[in-house]
């Protein structure tokens, strides 16, 4: 996990460099697109979530459905009292 936190800082000093901006700036601005998308998929929505350069997230539609049907499963097992 170092190695990776390294390589992440190294970009930012790359990025500040090019653009003037401090570490912080950079590391907010980057940091604020997967925000971004945390508080969308909370929401529990899963709209799609376009990011340039990245690419598209999109949650398919029968995928979301199993994954409700899961979660009301086990929300009735907890409300009868199974395990």
């Amino acid at each position: 996990m170092g190695k990776r936190n390294e390589v992440k800082q190294e970009i930012y000093r790359e990025i500040a460099k090019e653009s003037g901006g401090t570490m912080q700036e950079i590391e907010k601005c980057v940091e604020a697109q997967f925000q971004f998308i945390e508080r969308i998929m909370k929401r529990g929505e899963f709209d799609t979530v376009r990011m340039p350069y990245l690419g598209k997230f999109t949650v398919k539609p029968g995928r979301l459905k199993m994954q409700n049907n899961k979660n009301a499963n086990i929300q009735r097992r907890k409300l009868s009292g199974d395990n």
